[in-house]
């Protein structure tokens, strides 16, 4: 077994030292590989800088350039390593006099914190020294009685207490004022979470809590609204009143309440308060002004409702019916000398405006006397129905009626919401272009209308329109801009220059010049189609746009430094007399009107009042 054991040993041993062998021919190749790598790299840097050399050794003046760049370079270093070190200084300086100055502020405040720590924490250490020794006196003297160390335990307390006792009051001068603090915290926060109202009272007796100013003068205007109510119907009957019975002066104070009251509830409170002759009825307000008291305020209500009824639509909710004038009902206390009979209110409020009649004076038909009266035979035949037909015959003395009687105060007005579609014009956009003839005009883009949608509320009274209000509107399609060409281009034989003053020929799309003169003086008749546009020669104010049994329709144009033109036999004209016009501006059309003898414009040319030669102004115009 031996010999076995040991060439098994044998064996393994020299496996390892062939992998160890192995091992260690790997790790000098690489380290022949790195080495050779760094010996390749350095001869290349080497040779880089021996090229590098030879080239800065061709440079002309090499070697002083080189020794500027170094001493550039040196005193750049010097420079910034100087600053570096006086910046280091400046940060030292800095901190050391921040830190000294931390430390004047923060030792003194140190100092206070351990003061008052010491005071405030000082009585309570000893407290507690002492309740440590009173708790062990038993185990100190076991041989006491009970009684002994009860009496001993108080005598040490006591003495305890005389002795600490400054020490006590001087925590408490640090602990009061926080207690204090705390108190104020506390009872400012209870006071601002309260609730505040007005007080309300009459002579000296509370009535009530408002929220504001503002419902507390309201209810006081309230109180003098039912005060003159009552006097006036007094005063109507023929009761003298005296102005010290009237006399209700409310006041108000702040208080704090939880309780709180609408402007007519504190309107009624007042006048409870204020006087005995005070009962409970519904006030009617019309238009914002008090007319009656009544007891029958729910009869009134619904005999209002009744009125409006026949005009109502609870299927449509387009469709909202009320009153002409506001009126409004409200409960509440007034004076009992104010109250009206219901009947009254009811007679008051159905009273009618006496309605208009005509009476014929001839036999006419019932359509022509409809027309007469401006009135279409429908309405009228609503007005008196004994009419059947427009061509009923209606004999000479029969009245009819041609406006109803109204209930002027119960007037009944209905808003009706509806949509209507409109049109939206689109506007014209007119570009000069030197490409086609002065004042011809050529549509490069058609316009198209736009489309909205009209939400609008019409009132109807009596049956008829009375307002319309729009209330939105809404763009379906926006509308497209037409885009026009405005021809600019003038021939060289349209254009005079007479002076300072530059002149167009005024007919730019004429046929001929059918003559020169007239009646010896010096004009232009422009022939031309009928609406062929006649435009200002140059600009100016219109003088005179008038007709007359000569020219007809005729314009004069007052140019300026004396200079004049008129235009005559026009089918119409488009400007009004003091307009200015500029030169080119389309001024009317071609036409026949007054003394003349086919389509054609009349053209005159003054200077200083005096007729000026037209010929001669366009010579080469034919």
């Amino acid at each position: 077994m031996k010999p076995h054991n040991g060439g098994t040993s044998t064996t393994e041993y020299s496996k390892n030292r062939h992998r160890q062998s192995t091992l260690s021919e790997r790790l000098d190749e690489h380290r022949i590989k790195v080495t050779v790598r760094r010996w390749h790299k350095r001869e290349k840097k080497e040779a880089r800088r021996h090229r590098f050399s030879q080239m800065l050794q061709k440079i002309p003046h090499a070697g002083f350039i080189g020794e500027a760049l170094y001493m550039m370079g040196f005193w750049t270093e010097y420079a910034v390593i100087n600053a570096g070190r006086a910046v280091l200084r400046a940060a030292i300086a800095i901190l050391s006099f921040t830190g000294t100055l931390l430390m004047l502020i923060l030792r003194p405040l140190g100092i206070g914190i351990v003061t008052f720590l010491e005071d405030l924490l000082e009585p309570f250490a000893h407290l507690a020294s002492g309740m440590r020794h009173i708790r062990a006196l038993p185990q100190q003297h076991p041989e006491e009685s009970t009684r002994q160390l009860r009496a001993e335990k108080f005598q040490y307390f006591t003495r305890g207490a005389k002795q600490y006792l400054p020490l006590v009051w001087n925590a408490f001068s640090y602990l009061l004022p926080v207690a204090a603090l705390v108190g104020l915290v506390w009872v400012v926060q209870a006071r601002v979470t309260q609730t505040y109202r007005l007080e309300v009272r009459v002579n000296g007796e509370t009535v009530g809590y408002v929220a504001s100013e503002q419902v507390f003068d309201a209810a006081r205007d309230d109180v003098q609204s039912r005060i003159a109510s009552a006097r006036a119907i007094l005063e109507a009957s023929g009761v003298t009143t005296d102005d010290s019975q009237w006399d209700i002066s409310p006041t108000y104070t702040l208080a704090v309440s939880d309780q709180l009251m609408t402007e007519g509830e504190v309107a009624d409170a007042i006048l409870r308060a204020s006087s005995d002759e005070i009962g409970t009825g519904t006030a009617v307000y019309i238009d914002g002004e008090l007319r009656f008291v009544t007891t029958e305020g729910d009869h009134l209500r619904a005999y209002l409702e009744a009125v409006k009824a026949p005009y109502e639509d609870a299927f449509d909710s387009d469709v909202r019916v009320s009153f002409v004038h506001d009126i409004e009902l409200m409960d509440g206390v007034f004076f009992l000398s104010s109250i009206v009979p219901y009947d009254t209110v009811i007679q008051t409020l159905s009273a009618a405006t006496p309605g208009t009649y005509y009476t014929t004076e001839s036999d006419e038909t019932a359509g022509m006397l409809a027309s007469d009266l401006g009135l279409s035979f429908y309405d009228l035949q609503q007005m008196n129905p004994d009419l059947t037909d427009s061509e009923q015959l209606v004999s000479a003395g029969t009245t009819l009626t041609t406006s109803p009687s109204v209930m002027e105060l119960l007037q009944v007005q209905v808003v009706r919401r509806q949509s209507v579609l409109e049109d939206v014009q689109y506007d014209t956009v007119k570009t000069p272009s030197d490409e086609y003839d002065l004042g011809e005009e050529v549509v490069v883009q058609e316009g198209q209308l736009g489309q909205q949608e009209v939400l609008q509320d019409v009132t109807y009274v009596n049956g008829e329109p009375v307002d319309i209000s729009i209330v939105q509107i809404i763009t379906l399609q926006e509308p497209v801009s037409e885009q026009v060409l405005l021809g600019t281009h003038v021939d060289s034989n349209m254009i005079s220059q007479s002076g300072d003053s530059t002149f167009l020929w005024p007919v730019p799309g004429y046929s001929r010049v059918s003559r020169w003169v007239e009646n010896g003086r010096p004009v232009a008749d422009i022939r031309a189609a009928f609406g062929t546009e006649i435009i200002a020669a140059a600009a100016g104010t219109v003088i005179t746009a008038e007709e007359n049994p000569t020219y007809g329709y005729y314009i004069v144009i007052d140019h300026g430094n004396g200079w004049q033109t008129l235009y005559a036999h026009m089918s119409g004209f488009t400007v009004s007399v003091g307009q200015y016009v500029s030169a080119g501006d389309t001024i009317g059309y071609v036409g026949q009107t007054g003394a003349a003898t086919g389509d054609h414009c009349h053209f005159e040319m003054y200077y200083n009042g005096e007729p000026v030669s037209v010929r001669d102004n366009f010579p080469d115009i034919s």
